[in-house]
C-alpha cells in the first residue's frame, strides 16, 4: 500500500505518501449519507415516481412536475403575503363592505403552465409572432401534454436517469482514492450533459481517464466558455475514436479504478457524480469541508466576541455601521479557494475549465487542508 512521496507522474504533480497515516487522514474527511444527501447527493436508485417527474412536456419542453390535484386546477395564486386573494363567493353580495371587487371586476386569470412558440424559426426569427429566437414563448395553455408512460417511454427514463451504485466487487486494479472532475454541455431538452470525465490517482496523481464523452442524446452546445470543450473538438475526437462513447461507458471505464472503498474526492462534486449518473457513499467533497471548516471559525470567533463583550459591556458603545464593513465575499469557489489556500492559479484565461487542473486542485486543496499547509483565514 506505500507509495514513494519522492515520485512525480508525467504531469509534473507531486505524488503524497500512501500509508496506513495518509489515509486514515483521509478517511476521517469522508462525508456520511445524511451529509451527502443534504448537499445534494444522490444516495439511492430513483424510485418510478421520481423518475416519471424527470418527463418534459411534448409541446413546451418543460419539465412536468405532478399534476394539480382535482378541484385545484384553477386555484388562484397566493398574494406577497401568502394569502389567498378574496374571490366573490355564490352567497356573498357582490359589493358591499369587506368585498371590494364588484359583479364586473374581471376574474384573475389562470396560470398557463404550458408557454410556447407554435411556429418555426427561419433567420433566428419566430415565424408565428415574427420575434427573434430568442423572445419569451407568444402563447400557452393551461397543461402540459405528457407522453403516454408506455414501456418504451419508461424504458428511456431508466436509460437516462437513472443512478447506478459502485459496483460492489473490489479488483486489483481499484485505487485506494482518486480525484475527479466533470465538464458538461447543455442537452437539446435543457438539462446538462456529460461531455468530459478526468479522474486521477489522488496519491500518485496520475491520470487515469482524461476523455471527452460523446453525448447519447443531441445537443445544443457545449458550455464552451466554462467547458473548453468545442461541437469540433467532440466530433473530431469521435472521428479518431479518442473519446468515450456515451455515459454510460464512461462510468463503466470509472468503475476499472473504482470500488465500493475507493474514496473520490472532489469540489461540489454531487454535480460530477450525477453527471455519471453515480451513487457512491464514499465522498471527499473540498467544498463541504471547507464550509465546515468556516462555520467552526465562525462559530468560534462568535463566542469569543460574546464572552468580550460580557467582560466589557460599557465599553466603546454603538457600533458605527460604516465599520463593519461588508465583510469578504463567499469565496467558495475551487477557483477562489485554490488562489487562497495554495497561492495558485487556475481556470484562467479564455478558453474555459480544465478538468485535469480542476482534479488536480481539489486533490491538492484536500491535502492541504490534512497536512495544514494553506492559509488558516477565512
Amino acid at each position: 500500500m506505500a507509495q514513494d512521496a519522492a515520485s512525480t507522474p508525467e504531469n509534473g504533480t507531486r505524488a503524497i505518501a500512501l500509508n496506513s497515516e495518509t489515509f486514515q487522514q483521509l478517511n476521517s474527511l469522508v462525508a456520511s449519507p445524511e451529509a451527502l444527501k443534504l448537499a445534494g447527493y444522490i444516495v439511492k436508485p430513483l424510485t418510478d415516481d421520481e423518475l416519471e417527474q424527470k418527463k418534459r412536456c411534448l409541446t413546451c419542453g418543460d419539465r412536468i412536475s405532478k399534476k394539480r390535484p382535482q378541484g385545484q386546477q384553477h386555484r388562484p395564486q397566493r398574494d406577497e403575503a401568502g394569502q389567498q386573494p378574496r374571490t366573490k363567493s355564490s352567497d356573498s353580495p357582490a359589493s358591499g363592505e369587506g368585498n371590494p371587487r364588484n359583479a364586473d371586476s374581471p376574474r384573475p386569470k389562470s396560470r398557463l403552465l404550458c408557454n410556447f412558440h407554435p411556429g418555426n424559426v427561419i433567420n433566428k426569427t419566430w415565424t408565428c409572432c415574427g420575434k427573434h429566437v430568442t423572445a419569451a414563448p407568444c402563447t400557452g395553455k393551461e397543461d402540459h401534454d405528457a407522453p403516454v408512460s408506455d414501456d418504451l417511454v419508461r424504458l428511456e427514463l431508466q436509460r437516462r436517469w437513472q443512478f447506478h451504485p459502485t459496483a460492489p466487487e473490489a479488483e486489483p486494479n481499484h485505487r485506494a482514492a482518486v480525484a475527479i472532475d466533470c465538464e458538461m454541455g447543455t442537452a437539446f431538452d435543457g438539462d446538462s450533459e456529460l461531455i468530459r470525465l478526468t479522474v486521477i490517482d489522488y496519491f500518485t496523481g496520475e491520470a487515469l481517464i482524461d476523455s471527452l464523452v460523446y453525448p447519447d442524446i443531441a445537443m445544443q452546445h457545449f458550455n464552451t466558455r466554462w467547458s473548453g470543450v468545442t461541437r469540433g473538438d467532440m466530433e473530431r475526437s469521435r472521428r479518431q475514436h479518442k473519446c468515450i462513447m456515451g455515459r454510460d461507458a464512461a462510468r463503466r471505464a470509472l468503475f476499472d479504478y473504482v470500488g465500493p472503498s475507493t474514496i473520490v474526492v472532489g469540489h461540489s462534486a454531487q454535480n460530477d457524480l450525477s453527471s455519471l449518473r453515480w451513487i457512491h457513499h464514499r465522498v471527499v467533497d473540498s467544498y463541504m469541508v471547507e464550509s465546515a471548516m468556516r462555520k467552526e471559525v465562525m462559530l468560534k470567533a462568535g463566542q469569543e466576541k460574546k464572552g468580550e463583550e460580557v467582560d466589557k459591556p460599557n465599553e466603546g458603545g454603538p457600533k458605527d455601521a460604516k465599520k463593519r464593513g461588508k465583510g469578504h465575499p463567499d469565496g467558495m469557489s475551487l477557483k477562489a479557494l485554490v488562489m487562497k489556500r495554495l497561492g495558485r492559479a487556475i481556470q484562467v484565461g479564455k478558453k474555459g475549465h480544465d478538468s485535469l487542473e480542476d482534479a488536480l486542485a481539489a486533490r491538492d486543496l484536500i491535502h492541504a487542508h490534512i497536512m495544514g499547509l494553506g492559509s488558516s483565514d477565512v
